[in-house]
């Protein structure tokens, strides 16, 4: 195995966290994240959050191929691991949806492999994206770059993990550098800095903008020379009286002269409800999200919002779906697993919302011989019933060269 030949490690299969304590650790320090994140704009987490809990909604199946369509493959390991639990410590639910948070977020998302004594995955833990960091590295056998991750542990220590030990995921790609084809990369960071940048800050102004209340921005001019110790009280004692959202509506009074020339503008005049507007505008457009999936219901006619969630499924949450399962089968299958089994999500949950047109979609199946009546039951959690196992084919069908004729298909006597 290339653990024992590059590391002297043990083989995959006997992966354990006690393992993971006795390998090669390096104290070095974990990637600091600082403390302004995109997430905290209230646009970008509720796109994040749209697609997260979208794509996590819809059960992640692994399916046993067949010479005529497929099954899900529920005597498997990964059929529990994906479809409920990863760890002893996560519903299903809850690991994808951390999965797409630190994908969409940060570009990556990590999880430690465990294996079985058959070498068959049981296990999946995510691993905080601030202590992981990949690197390349030259295999002695063959010369090819490889990836491998160092991750660091939370009392510091460190140890190297190779690339069918780690789960990992991708954003965006970096499109140069040494990072190239290495990892993702965060959109807002990579791509889209300023733009996230100038969100912020007309949040900030806003912001600003209620925790001052009305405060008189701007200067008073009075009749005599102050010096430097007078102006300083002064400017203390007019923002002690009138600064702050509970000073909101307060009328200034000056003496000796004095006169309040005001230098601020209005939120009108300033154009914040239209930038903000902007702002959440391009955000969503950025990650795919539809407006009307954010509360931005300005221009809704909630005539075509059935057509509107159709193509959010199809350009904002297939993308992230299908990744998920290319990568899945690279990085969850053993290479002779692939040949019998293949990872695939069932979309039927999305028709659940428009019980009419579930229905007709069920009518149409079984009608046409492509669903038996206890196959279209289950779809709706109802019991199957006698003689509902057999294909029914509607009997007003007749060939396409008799219609017009008025003669059903003829039969031997």
């Amino acid at each position: 195995m290339k653990l024992r030949k590059l590391f002297g490690w043990a083989t995959r299969a006997q992966t354990s966290a006690q393992e993971i304590n006795t390998r090669l650790w390096r104290n070095e320090p974990f990637l600091n994240l600082g403390t302004s994140q995109p997430i905290s704009h209230h646009t970008v987490y509720s796109c994040i959050n749209v697609i997260a809990e979208g794509c996590a909604m819809l059960p992640f199946i692994l399916y046993r191929k067949q010479e005529q369509g497929r099954v899900p493959a529920i005597d498997h390991p990964l059929y529990d691991l994906m479809q409920y639990s990863p760890n002893p410590h996560m519903t299903a639910f809850q690991y994808l949806q951390l999965l797409f948070f630190e994908k969409l977020h940060y570009g990556d998302h990590f999880a430690l492999k465990v294996f079985d004594a058959q070498g068959r995955l049981s296990e999946l833990y995510p691993i905080e994206y601030s202590r992981v960091m990949p690197f390349w590295y030259l295999e002695g056998e063959t010369g090819l770059r490889r990836r491998a991750y160092r991750v660091t542990s939370f009392t510091g220590q460190q140890a190297i993990f190779l690339e069918d030990e780690i789960f990992h995921i991708q954003f965006k790609p970096i499109l140069s550098g040494e990072n190239y084809g290495l990892r993702g990369a965060s959109v807002w960071d990579q791509y889209q800095n300023k733009t996230i940048d100038a969100a912020n800050q007309a949040e900030n102004f806003v912001s600003k903008g209620f925790e001052n209340g009305v405060s008189l921005s701007g200067h008073v001019a009075v009749d005599a020379p102050l010096t430097e110790e007078v102006s300083k009280q002064l400017r203390a004692q007019i923002k002690d009286a009138y600064s702050g959202s509970d000073k909101a509506g307060t009328v200034g009074v000056f003496g000796s002269g004095a006169t309040f020339h005001p230098h601020s503008q209005t939120n009108k005049d300033g154009q914040i409800l239209e930038t903000r507007k902007y702002d959440r505008s391009v955000i969503a457009g950025i990650l795919r999200v539809s407006a009307h999936l954010i509360n931005d219901l300005e221009k809704a006619t909630f005539s075509n919002v059935e057509h509107l969630d159709l193509a959010h499924y199809k350009h904002c949450l297939l993308p992230h779906l299908i990744d998920l399962e290319q990568t899945g089968r690279k990085d969850l299958l053993t290479v002779d697993e692939r040949a019998l089994y293949e990872l695939g999500h069932d979309d039927s949950l999305l028709l659940r919302g428009d019980q009419k047109s579930f229905a007709e979609v069920l009518e149409k199946a079984v009608q046409n011989a492509q669903m038996t009546p206890n196959e279209a039951r289950k779809q709706r959690g109802l019991p199957p019933m006698s003689g509902g196992d057999k294909l029914f084919i509607n009997s007003a069908s007749i060939p396409i060269e008799m219609a017009g004729t008025n003669k059903g298909p003829q039969t031997d006597e």
